[in-house]
């Protein structure tokens, strides 16, 4: 047992669990999980609720496997069985049921936490207002890629509250992804003379990409660049997109030199991922087609990849197949 675990043990056996909390987080903050977790389930023993969903947090948020893909709901589970009105705790259950990919039961949860909201556990203070309680079910909705249910929430959030930066962006981002390009662009504007991001700008692009307004998406699209080096290694799609159309823009507008620099480098990038989702290997095989008709065309020069070309990880597969089949025919045959 560590030194801290044997003070917070002093700290709770003076009624001091509070400072036996904080102590813990300072653990964690120092990546000593042992002692954080141990302190937890000291506190925990105690009866002391807080700690209960702290764990549960630290297993849905920071855990390498979330405790084999609990996702912490156990934890979440026992503090409501004990503060069913828990608004923070069902917040918390949403994000366990979403993230194991059971959108609706997610759904649910955080609609319970809503209508909870005017007779909440008065034992503890909700951690978000009903406004961004709302807000974030809208962005539940959008990760799931619902987003005509994503667009009616962002409706209700406007008659409720009024618009603001957030909800221009996702009402922007929603009429797009729904097809009312020239809309949204309306909403995307506004956002954007709030605040300058990533997200807009992208969105902007695919509006004016889909109006084939190919010189203003190409602008918007080079905005995003400029700033992907902030995105997370997660961020792939969100990459993938604004890189891939700045390429077909340029397609578009005639400039052909232009769009193998942004083809190669679309190719190159997702060549580093490796196996790729469906919808990504089919932009994959869209850019490396491109590629090689310029190429063929003869009026390019590919100064980066000098005409190399590249396959997809299915194609690469097919290929070491092969390979594998004719050496063992050749070793077979006394070659080798």
């Amino acid at each position: 047992m560590s030194e801290y675990v044997e003070t917070a043990k002093q700290y709770i056996s003076e009624g001091n669990e509070k400072e036996a909390l904080k102590l813990a987080r300072k653990r964690h903050g120092k990546d000593d999980v042992a002692s954080y977790i141990g302190i937890l389930d000291l506190l925990i023993e105690n009866d002391y609720l807080p700690a209960l969903e702290e764990k549960g947090i630290y297993y849905q948020y920071y855990d390498a496997t979330h405790d084999n893909g609990d996702y912490g709901e156990k934890y979440f589970d026992e503090y409501l069985e004990r503060q069913p009105r828990s608004i923070n705790a069902l917040c918390d259950k949403a994000m366990s049921r979403f993230n194991k990919g059971h959108i609706d039961e997610a759904l649910t949860y955080m609609d319970k936490a809503q209508d909870r909201y005017s007779s909440y556990s008065k034992i503890e203070k909700p951690r978000i207002s009903k406004k961004e309680l709302i807000m974030a079910r809208v962005e539940l909705l959008i990760q799931a890629k619902r987003y005509d249910d994503a667009l009616r929430g962002v409706n209700s959030y406007e008659n409720q509250f009024g618009s603001d930066q957030k909800s221009d962006l996702y009402k922007g981002q929603m009429l797009q992804k729904t097809g009312k390009n020239r809309e949204a662009l309306e909403y995307l504007e506004k956002s954007l003379l709030q605040e300058d991001t990533l997200i807009a700008f992208n969105a902007k692009g695919d509006a004016l990409y889909e109006l084939r307004e190919y010189k203003e998406a190409l602008k918007c699209f080079k905005n995003c660049i400029q700033y992907e080096g902030k995105l997370n290694d997660d961020e792939l799609e969100l990459k993938t997109n604004f890189n891939y159309k700045a390429a077909f823009c340029c397609v578009n507008l005639g400039d052909d030199q232009e769009a193998v620099k942004y083809l190669n480098k679309t190719i190159s990038m997702l060549n580093e991922h490796g196996r790729l989702p469906n919808d990504i290997e089919k932009i994959y095989q869209k850019c490396s087609f491109e590629k090689e008709r310029i190429m063929k065309t003869g009026e390019v020069k590919d100064k980066e990849f000098k005409r190399t070309r590249f396959f997809s990880a299915r194609t690469s597969i097919i290929i070491l197949i092969i390979i594998l089949i004719l050496y063992v025919i050749l070793k077979m045959n006394g070659y080798g």
